[in-house]
């Protein structure tokens, strides 16, 4: 399994990180995970035609992790050439009414080439188990965050790789990412200026500290953040931990 930092930004524009876009490749297939502005050129940029992927995996629907849906689709229908099977999507409960809204502002635009789009719901009370193409299996927990937000374990080739997404203190997301390859984690806020349903670096430190992750990446720092400082804090628990940056990869190898 390969894992590529696509977005590792925030809803705050800078010149160097977008927000949030992750490729988990595997078994020949691609799967986008979320997918703000700008996460189809740096797809591109890491070899992945983004009209070829082989699905997607939502963590919730703000716009900073799945305003590139619209393009992706329409990319996929105007080619060339356009597709020509469906685009699956794997997300939280309510995203099928979210896709309703946008197919009444773009209609057959975002329908992609001969496909369509196949939704498929997960529950976002209960843990929940499912099987991606590349034989990836996701493994899905409820977040502490709003927009139909999940924790996401990516599982193949004997490695696993944890998504917190956006959320507060959870403690499903210690039981998801128990034993993990990777940990990819948000660290939003300074533990004295902390945002409403986001992460801050000792409450990461105390994840790693029961999850026990082989290494911990930091992403969606809101500039206010110090990364160095954070780094610091989480890496104290003797996991190893950096911050993430765009383009960054990762494999089981």
């Amino acid at each position: 399994m390969r894992f590529v930092a696509l977005g590792t930004g925030t809803s705050v524009p800078t010149a160097d990180r977008g927000p949030a876009g992750f490729l988990v490749s595997s078994g020949g297939a691609h799967v986008l995970v979320d997918g703000g502005s700008g996460t189809l050129q740096r797809c591109a940029k890491a070899g992945v035609d983004p009209r070829t992927l082989s699905g997607g995996v939502y963590t919730h629907r703000h716009p900073d992790h799945c305003a590139d849906l619209v393009p992706l689709l329409f990319s996929m229908r105007v080619g060339p050439p356009p597709r020509r099977h469906a685009y699956p999507i794997w997300a939280g409960e309510g995203f099928q009414d979210f896709f309703a809204g946008l197919q009444q502002v773009y209609g057959r635009w975002i329908q992609p080439g001969r496909g369509e789009v196949s939704i498929h719901e997960l529950p976002l009370d209960t843990p929940h188990d499912t099987r991606l193409p590349g034989g990836i299996r996701l493994l899905t927990r409820p977040a502490n965050h709003s927009a139909g937000a999940l924790h996401l374990r990516f599982e193949a080739d004997g490695v696993a790789v944890v998504f917190s997404g956006d959320t507060g203190p959870s403690e499903e997301l210690i039981a998801l990412a128990s034993g993990a390859d990777l940990l990819v984690c948000e660290c939003a806020g300074t533990d004295d200026e902390r945002i409403p349903g986001h992460l801050w670096p000792t409450e990461v430190a105390r994840i790693a500290r029961q999850a026990r992750p082989a290494e911990v990446w930091l992403t969606h720092l809101y500039p206010h953040v110090v990364p160095e400082e954070a780094v610091a804090i989480v890496a104290a628990t003797g996991v190893p931990t950096r911050h993430a940056a765009d383009g960054d990869a990762w494999s089981a190898s």
